[in-house]
């Protein structure tokens, strides 16, 4: 093996892949996985972190680790140990122009906000590759630790394709276009990294604003294309004879209702729905920019699900919340708001799921929880199972796989299939526990490869999962099994 090369397409559902792929509409992806039957592929059927969202998702695609581990609970989420912050609990918006962290939302790509906040205690995939004195460069991805060359996007250009309209914007063919041109500039200028890493944003972009049912197109007339610049760049810089391509997305989408009843948001001094609730309970939420940690509550909305952190109204942010007086009264609030509509009418069956955790006896580990109401809770498992109509792809192993400080002492899950989320009106949206958002594509290929090289591929790609899986609870395979498996591929082959 010459090089390992990380094709990231963000947003991606895993259906439409296949299915584009199947049908012969992506040639220039069939370059690298051989034809529309991947003859030189192994075919991942990976899922998604929970909440399925970009930042949580992306850490564990990079660091091979679960978000209990890496430390990243979602694009918002709250550290309430101060772990990077002296010790300060602290809110983090990742999202791009989010009204509560704009600040973080620049730091990502000018400071390595989310490359800091990942844990200590685990590796990305660049820190791992240079103990064996491997190069690595890394093409506008937000997580770069340990990269070798780091090119991130211009800060101007990120904002005009995230939030910019008309004249001011950039549309998303055009931003992924951009990186493109840097990065073959890079190559054209000598470099040859032994792990590349290449990030499309633009195919999530253009599915939230205009939906999920425009990904097919999309792939097909914008990204494939791109891909095939992207192969013709490399070929000429002889970085693809022998090199494992991966193909991997984060997450999928969902279509839900882009109007303010679905969206269900906390804003300050407007779109208080949320607040309301805490409001009646004497709670102080965080909703204005720079409240934390002076506040007795904080949300993470993350579309699917969300995240409420609450305090020890008696202590400290960083000791547990009592079970009784701080987790149970919160959680019967969001139960009579969804079940009657009590605090925010237009909020009566927005939740699909409310989960709790007994951090005060069980630690920030502790098993989450079904609440029906009245106090009473339900293991998740026997909740799901006598709630067949919750179409959830393995909930119970991802809910407990995210399970840390970094998480809520409350998760909510959205209706999704009414249309609800959290977060602004949207057409798509992602960060729940359904398939259609769930579903990630995860390929691994060596275009050109021999079948006894491709036989070792599928052979080690698949041992490697299968331990994990067995040493994991037997959960799904998972976007975080990218890591290991390429690491594994890295060894000499057959």
């Amino acid at each position: 093996m010459t090089s390992l090369i990380v094709i990231d397409i963000d947003g991606l559902r895993r259906d439409v892949f296949r299915d584009s792929l199947e049908a012969g509409k992506l040639p220039h992806v069939e370059r690298i996985v051989g034809g529309p039957g991947g003859s030189f592929a192994c075919h991942v059927d990976a899922v998604s972190t929970a909440p399925s969202i970009t930042f949580a998702a992306q850490a564990s695609i990079f660091t091979g680790e679960h978000p209990g581990r890496h430390g990243i609970a979602g694009n918002e989420s709250f550290d309430r140990l101060g772990r990077i912050s002296d010790g300060r609990p602290r809110h983090f918006g990742f999202d791009v122009g989010y009204t509560l962290a704009v600040d973080d939302a620049v730091a990502v790509f000018t400071d390595g906000l989310a490359s800091r906040l990942l844990s200590r205690d685990v590796s990305t995939l660049y820190e791992q590759v240079a103990r064996r004195d491997w190069t690595s460069a890394v093409f506008y991805h937000m997580i770069a630790r340990g990269a070798g060359a780091w090119t991130p996007p211009d800060v101007v250009d990120i904002a005009r394709f995230t939030k910019g309209n008309w004249l001011l914007g950039l549309e998303a063919g055009r931003y992924d276009a951009g990186m493109l041109d840097q990065l073959l500039a890079y190559l054209g200028a000598g470099h040859r990294p032994d792990v590349l890493t290449v990030y499309l944003m633009g195919l999530d972009h253009h599915s939230h604003a205009h939906g999920p049912a425009g990904q097919p197109d999309y792939l097909q007339e914008i990204v494939d294309p791109q891909i095939g610049r992207l192969l013709d760049g490399l070929q000429a810089a002889g970085m693809l004879d022998g090199a494992v391509v991966v193909l991997v997305s984060d997450h999928g989408q969902i279509e839900v209702v882009p109007d303010d009843r679905h969206s269900i948001r906390l804003g300050f001094p407007f779109d208080r729905e949320l607040g309301h609730l805490f409001a009646a309970l004497g709670l102080d939420v965080h909703d204005i920019p720079g409240e934390d940690p002076a506040c007795d509550a904080v949300m993470g909305l993350n579309g699917g699900l969300a995240h409420v952190y609450l305090q020890h109204r008696a202590g400290r942010w960083a000791d547990p919340p009592r079970y009784q007086e701080d987790v149970l009264p919160v959680a019967e609030a969001f139960y009579q708001l969804n079940r009657s509509g009590k605090y925010e009418p237009e909020l009566v069956g927005s939740l699909e799921l409310i989960l709790l955790r007994n951090s005060e006896q069980e630690g920030w580990q502790g098993e989450y929880r079904a609440y029906l109401g009245g106090g009473q809770t339900q293991p998740l498992a026997d909740y799901l199972q006598a709630h067949p109509e919750l179409d959830y792809v393995d909930a119970v192993n991802r809910i407990r796989l995210a399970a840390s400080a970094m998480s809520g002492d409350l998760i909510l899950a959205a209706n999704g299939g009414a249309g609800f989320y959290f977060g602004a009106p949207i057409v798509g949206v992602h960060g729940g526990l359904y398939p259609g958002d769930s579903e990630a594509v995860l390929t691994f290929a060596l275009p050109g490869g021999s079948a006894d090289d491709v036989a070792w591929l599928r052979e080690t790609v698949n041992g490697v999962i299968a331990d994990r899986r067995a040493n994991e609870g037997q959960r799904q395979p998972s976007v975080a099994d990218m890591v290991p498996a390429a690491m594994a591929l890295l060894q000499p082959g057959p």
